[in-house]
């Protein structure tokens, strides 16, 4: 989902897309794409707030552990929608299988409208015995009792003007040529304002039928493919669609106006052929086409680097509605602007559909796995059609504002209230942590994670959250990202970096040592709160090369010392910005002991994935007796380094896949030690021959 003004939009129109690749442009374009979102989130959650306050109980509902003794197997929704007057009339049937033996109840989640009147016609029936409803959840007594598997199915009908607020879930509008629209937006919890079901992101029907009559000067666009248009002959027309792929309840979705329509097409592999299908007000026809030109080119983008497009036997399409932004509606966008400049909503909506729709979040504390990959997408995607430095410019324009965003943890511990879950932190500070994701795993790794992810089969058509994530992250890598996502996701801040070097020429050779001190604004600070991140150090030498370290910065105070093949010129600290943080220089002495290492360190083998060679690099603060061992994952011990007695400073060793016989060990998880005296340090490698 995105939001932006309207006023920037129109401004966009008059850039020309891809006319330069400077950081000023790329500022320019994130600015169109981002500016007035959190402005905007927040009106969204204002109205979101008050609309829902009639019910304290709707936003308890949101975080029990009900309704986990059955799943969501099929929706059919049979509406009738009226403009003049404004109507919705609904047949509402749920088919549902039992997770337990002995289910008598289920609750559905739907408003029983306290406070505004009651729905008119209401009525409950199918496997039935009795039922209530009130604090928005309609509680059925079943008919038997169902066991593991079995099926049962609730059909509810009811009459009126759902409960809408601005942005809320089923609106009756007016667009600004005069014409009615009638659309949905049913994220976070508004799919239960207009139709009962199972309101819960984590629980996927396999498949929805929608069928909506409507009058017949108006055009319906919604999920899936069109399987009827009928004609009725009295002032209406039914349309009936069909999504038959899993879809979670809040993005099902309608968008009726005075439509005019056309399709493109993408050519998802050689000789097929996938519609792009477009509903816009008849004025914005003219421009309509220029606007959405760049569609077939995103989907290929995004097929190539995510796998195919998830809906390749429906379609795609975009369907405006009366919303400053965008909502990732699955084969169907709801977009609020047509627009040359709003590229960049497009593929960010674009995207979700792997990351949002093809794999949804879990929960809505999770939020950040839908809008901080959209986020991240939207920059990918610049990187694929204008390069590099462009890329580049496109994060780091996010950084201009990150003191609005990135103080707050990603996770949303609190997903009762609407601002919280939509702040800015998940889609900026959450695209940021891929960015440092990819960085640390390598391009390679972080694009086969990328594309492996939304595709695997414990995800693939179905839910994630954190910590599924993270596990797949370090199955792919290889690497321990604990830590990572710990202080990144579920901890609060960046780091501050004051950084500086100083030189020395000696008889051994060229050395430059490095400090590096870590703080961060947190009132009152937390002095247990370090960042462990690795750090790129790029020296540039007076002959016009350079070379790039890594350090792995994770104390308050900590000394590095490099080795150099000649004389530095000067030294840039994360120069291409791959950590989100803030730094200063600082001067740095060669007096004394001010460049002891202050901590045993064991850096992540190099390369790993590895064959048949890797590289284990160590750093020790002081003289002492070193060994390293490897071992497999039964605890059998492979082989055994012992260098002996070593001086503080930097040391690697590097192991041939052997074991202490020179025999050629097998493909697997190792796991490798460094011991000095009471210090032990273990992490993981993979070899794959």
């Amino acid at each position: 989902m995105k939001r932006a003004m309207t006023v920037l939009m129109l401004f966009a129109a008059s850039v020309l897309i891809g006319q330069t690749s400077d950081n000023a442009y790329w500022q320019k374009m994130y600015d169109i794409t981002h500016q007035g979102l959190q402005q905007e989130r927040q009106a969204k959650a204002k109205h979101l707030q008050g609309a829902l306050s009639a019910s304290s109980a709707f936003l308890k509902k949101s975080l029990r552990l009900s309704q986990s003794d059955f799943d969501a197997v099929y929706y059919d929704l049979d509406l009738t929608i009226t403009s003049n007057p404004n109507n919705l009339e609904g047949t509402v049937t749920g088919v549902f299988k039992s997770k337990v033996t002995g289910l008598t109840q289920a609750e559905l989640d739907f408003d029983a409208r306290e406070g505004i009147g009651a729905w008119q016609n209401f009525s409950v029936s199918g496997n039935v015995s009795s039922y209530t409803h009130s604090n928005w959840v309609l509680t059925v007594q079943l008919d038997q009792a169902y066991n593991i598997g079995e099926t049962f199915s609730i059909t509810v009908h009811y009459s009126g003007i759902p409960r809408t607020g601005g942005l809320q879930g089923f609106a009756f509008d007016v667009n600004s040529y005069g014409a009615p629209i009638i659309s949905t937006l049913s994220e976070p919890y508004l799919a239960k304002t207009w139709w009962p079901c199972k309101d819960d992101p984590s629980d996927k029907a396999d498949s929805v039928r929608i069928q909506a009559t409507i009058p017949d000067n108006m055009l319906l666009a919604s999920n899936g493919t069109l399987i009827s248009e009928i004609n009725n002959g009295n002032g209406t027309k039914t349309f009936v669609w069909m999504e038959r792929y899993p879809i979670t309840t809040y993005l099902v979705s309608l968008a009726i106006s005075n439509y005019a329509t056309f399709s493109d097409s993408v050519e998802l592999s050689p000789g097929q052929y996938m519609p792009i299908d477009y509903w816009v007000y008849p004025a914005q026809l003219p421009n309509a086409h220029n606007a959405f030109a760049p569609l077939p080119n995103m989907i290929q983008i995004y097929s190539g680097l995510f796998g195919m497009y998830p809906w390749a036997n429906e379609k795609y399409g975009h369907a405006v509605f009366e919303w400053g932004g965008a909502m990732e509606h699955q084969t169907c966008t709801s977009i609020g602007g047509v627009s040359t400049g709003w590229q960049y909503i497009y593929a960010h909506e674009l995207s979700h559909q792997w990351f949002g729709d093809l794999v949804t979040c879990e929960t809505w504390g999770d939020i950040w796995l839908n809008e901080g990959f959209a986020t991240y997408c939207e920059a990918l995607y610049v990187e694929q059609v204008s390069g590099s430095s462009a890329f580049h410019a496109y994060v780091n324009a996010d950084l201009s504002s990150m003191d609005y965003w990135a103080e707050d943890a990603i996770y949303r511990y609190n997903i009762s209230d609407p601002w919280y879950i939509f702040n800015s932190t998940v889609y900026d500070k959450g695209g940021w942590v891929l960015h440092m994701l990819r960085h640390i795993v390598g391009d390679t790794t972080f694009f086969q994670i990328m594309h492996d992810y939304p595709n695997d089969p414990q995800f693939y058509q179905g839910t994630a959250n954190t910590t599924q994530f993270r596990d797949f992250c370090e199955q792919e890598s290889g690497m321990d990202l604990d830590q990572f996502f710990q202080q990144w996701i579920y901890e609060t801040f960046y780091p501050i970096y004051s950084w500086g070097y100083s030189y020395n020429q000696t008889a051994d050779g060229h050395s430059l040592y490095l400090e590096v001190q870590q703080t961060q604004n947190q009132v009152p600070p937390n002095p247990q709160h370090l960042f462990h991140m690795p750090i790129d150090i790029q020296v540039n030498y007076v002959d016009g090369t350079s070379e790039t370290f890594v350090i792995r910065d994770s104390l308050r105070n900590q000394y590095f010392t490099l080795q150099l093949d000649t004389m530095p010129q000067s030294v840039q600290f994360d120069p291409d910005k791959w950590v989100l943080k803030k730094t200063n220089q600082i001067v740095v002495s060669m007096n004394g002991n001010d460049n002891t290492i202050a901590s045993y360190e064991l850096f992540q083998n190099y390369p790993n994935p590895f064959n048949p060679i890797t590289t284990i690099k160590y750093q020790i603060p002081q003289t002492t007796e070193v060994s390293l061992e490897i071992y497999n994952t039964l605890g059998e011990k492979v082989r055994k380094y012992t260098p002996g007695t070593q001086q503080a400073g930097l040391h690697q060793i590097r192991w041939d896949a052997k074991n202490d016989h020179g025999e050629d060990v097998s493909s697997g998880i190792y796991i490798y030690r460094l011991t000095s005296g009471d210090v032990q340090i273990a992490k993981k490698m993979i070899l794959m021959r």
